[in-house]
């Protein structure tokens, strides 16, 4: 309850302070947001070139602890190599001091801000940070793209000291002996707490994105990776590198690519421990993530970077990479292998297509792996397993696989085996073999034994025999029985293979069973020295990459009469910081924000979204790459917040969605949706409200496929979250929207 009393008196502390904004100009907010739309359809629709910067913009270098590449002769257009210039900022950036250190030996450089100003910035080298070391920065808000003379075997940003060794990519990063006592010790550690968001990293087909050696508790949120032949990103050394909210691959396409056979390079490299990758889609690289390190965490994963069957992994964990967990992750016709695994956990995951789990011996060992919870499903005549052995172990310890399910097209495996086997016989057999994953390798196993009818006293029975993955179970009598045997392969240390010892009940009586760039709405000529064009650049086919456009609302409050409709074929854009209201006009079956280009279709609210293959071509989609931050959506009881159709790798974070009489955000058709650390309600209320029983609408609905929604309250809506495509993954969502009692559901 004192939670949801601080998030009320946050929430009407916040709506005082934006209602409390003034403008600066003399125009009325209503006039600057229709004139602001305006602008924003004759910035989409221009192809002249982007105008060089302002004299007055091009020579602030710095403003407090933020340092601007353009004021060091960057150029934003791309046209020119901003290498020098962009490394001129950084190093004065590291200059700064205040006497404190993080850890020992690394500068607290205070919160510095490297700010590219949604600048399209070509280098020829690079941007390699200081060999000082430092910590406390932010790098932000641009893109950055590889020349025709980059490096090929570098990366356009390297976090990386000549005092730092870098490893050979083929080895493992610690030897067999177990977790290192010495992995959390300060001396190797030369960076600290930078952080990279809202960045494009386009590598050109020249090495790779981004590179990290000797650091600790790096954060890489919201960035976009393309056109890497190396690694997207490589991480080496250190620990505690956070990944989330980002989308890699070495080519655009959302699938069905007739290219996909040639895909290289890998989309995220860990050579590194204690670091997590969350929320993050690889949609073209022939390994999606490469886990050379221990004690890391993948959730919420989407890879389909290359099909199985093209040569390509999902997942792979390498000899020694112990301690990983796998969790809520959704291999898309790839599959995860796994080498000599030790302590690794996969679970709650979505293997489709004839993804599967692989593992591969390398020494033979395997031990304390746990592939629990999963869905797979395949084309009905697949024969794939759904865990396949490449190679043989000859030391098992504590493996586990149970509880997964297989719609269709896939062999079940497991270590556990139950069967039951009915006869009037002396003999009953059951064989396990095209079950249990190891050959001949049943390590405790139990009977029942249920008669039919009364025979002439109770016959004698026993197992007389345990091998090649069958039990033989024999009564010294002609009797009908029915007979039920249990078996698994989960041997504990210590214990030897058919163990003669019966971890079990022998049941001798029977017992019945039963079976079964930056723009400011409030600024007219002076709002950025450039304008949003055409830069030559695409994302996906037919989607203009606009570099990196920010739409700032400077937390002003505005009220709209119309929708903001945005322009069809558009990307990489951030839109942020501000209120948009509905006024008493706004038409009541639209929606305050549409991306919504005038070549798509709504789908009709009855039905649902099925994987028919179009939705995984590159055709029909009309956005790509865009982000929605920290906005609050008022829809003043006439229509809803967000409308979002045939569009990509589209992010709502951090945003506030009130008042809405149909949905608060309806997704149709497209993919890859990414809504998190929302809040979402039709009334302001923390719980208990009298008029609970009127509450109508929906929350948030995905009549769309491949979409995550994550750490997201929703506080009053008849349903709060509505699900009408497939291969959606929720994780931490609050519902307490309408009580069943009322009629209200939280998840549909």
């Amino acid at each position: 309850m004192g939670f949801k009393i601080a998030i009320k008196h946050f929430s009407t502390l916040c709506f005082l302070l934006l209602c409390s904004v003034q403008e600066t100009t003399c125009f009325t907010k209503k006039y600057m947001l229709i004139e602001f739309q305006a602008k924003l359809q004759q910035m989409v629709a221009s192809s002249s070139p982007i105008p060089p910067p302002s004299p007055a913009v091009s020579q602030t270098k710095q403003s407090g602890r933020v340092f601007y590449p353009i004021g060091y002769g960057a150029d934003p257009t791309g046209v020119q190599d901003s290498s020098d210039a962009i490394l001129n900022a950084l190093n004065d950036a590291f200059q700064v001091k205040n006497g404190l250190q993080l850890l020992p030996g690394v500068n607290d450089l205070g919160g510095a801000v490297i700010d590219l100003q949604a600048g399209n910035y070509r280098i020829s080298k690079p941007i390699r940070f200081p060999a000082s070391g430092g910590g406390n920065v932010l790098v932000k808000g641009g893109t950055l793209r590889a020349s025709d003379i980059f490096p090929g075997d570098r990366h356009l940003i390297e976090v990386w000291s000549q005092n730092s060794q870098v490893l050979d990519k083929r080895n493992k990063v610690h030897d067999p002996n177990g977790f290192p006592a010495g992995k959390l010790q300060n001396g190797v550690i030369l960076y600290e707490d930078i952080t990279f968001r809202d960045i494009l990293f386009d590598s050109g087909y020249r090495g790779g994105g981004i590179f990290i050696v000797n650091s600790a508790r790096i954060r890489i949120n919201n960035c976009f990776f393309l056109h890497f032949t190396t690694e997207g990103i490589l991480v080496q050394g250190g620990h505690e590198t956070f990944i989330s909210s980002c989308f890699l691959g070495q080519h655009s396409t959302v699938g069905g690519d007739p290219g996909e056979r040639s895909f290289s390079g890998t989309a995220i490299d860990l050579g590194s421990n204690d670091n997590a990758i969350t929320d993050v889609a690889l949609f073209s690289a022939a390994i999606g993530v490469l886990l050379r390190g221990q004690a890391n965490i993948l959730t919420g994963i989407h890879c389909y970077n290359k099909a199985t069957g093209f040569g390509g992994v999902g997942i792979m964990v390498k000899l020694y990479a112990s301690l990983t967990r796998i969790d809520n992750c959704y291999l898309d016709y790839n599959s995860i292998v796994m080498e000599d695994p030790v302590q690794v956990h996969v679970t709650n995951g979505l293997f489709l297509g004839e993804g599967n789990i692989v593992l591969k011996a390398i020494n033979g060992r395997i031990s304390g792996v746990n592939i629990v919870n999963n869905m797979f499903n395949a084309d009905p005549k697949g024969t794939t397993p759904i865990v396949g052995l490449d190679g043989t172990f000859t030391s098992i310890d504590q493996v586990l696989i149970d509880q997964n399910d297989v719609v269709s097209g896939m062999k079940y495996k497991s270590t556990v085996g139950k069967l039951t086997v009915a006869g009037n016989a002396t003999k009953w057999v059951a064989d396990f073999s095209s079950v249990l994953l190891f050959p001949n390798q049943i390590n405790h196993f139990q009977y029942s034994f249920y008669i039919h009818g009364m025979p002439n006293g109770f016959p004698t029975h026993a197992i007389t025999n345990v091998s090649n993955n069958v039990v033989v179970v024999e009564s010294d009598k002609l009797v009908n029985a029915v007979v039920s045997v249990i078996v698994d392969q989960c041997s504990m240390a210590g214990e030897t293979k058919n163990d003669e010892r019966y971890l079990g009940i022998l049941l001798v009586n029977p017992i019945a069973r039963t079976a079964n760039e930056l723009f400011h709405p409030a600024r007219k000529a002076n709002r950025i020295p450039r304008k949003a064009a055409k830069n030559g650049t695409e994302l996906l086919p037919g989607i203009n990459d606009l570099g990196g456009v920010v739409i700032d609302l400077q937390r002003g409050n505005y009220k709209i009469s119309k929708p903001i409709r945005f322009p069809s074929g558009r990307g990489n854009v951030l839109v942020h910081a501000g209120t948009l209201r509905a006024s008493d006009d706004f038409p009541s079956d639209r929606y305050l924000v549409e991306l919504w280009s005038p070549n798509s279709t709504a789908v009709p609210e009855p039905s649902n979204i099925h994987p028919d293959g179009e939705e995984r071509k590159n055709v029909g989609i009309y956005y790509e790459d865009i982000t929605f931050r920290d906005i609050l959506f008022d829809s003043s009881y006439r229509g809803g917040g967000m409308f979002i159709i045939d569009s990509a790798r589209t992010r709502v974070h951090n945003c506030f969605f009130i008042h809405f009489a149909t949905e608060g955000i309806l997704v149709q058709k497209g993919h890859e949706t990414f809504i998190s650390s929302c809040f979402l309600g039709q009334h302001v209320t923390i719980g208990g409200d009298p008029t609970e029983k009127n509450y109508t609408g929906t929350a948030i609905d995905l009549a769309s496929n491949d979409n995550a929604i994550t750490d997201v309250a929703i506080f009053s809506a008849a349903i709060g979250v509505l699900l009408r495509g497939q291969a959606n993954i929720l994780t931490g969502v609050h519902c307490y929207n309408k009580a069943t009692g009322f009629g209200g559901v939280g998840l549909l």
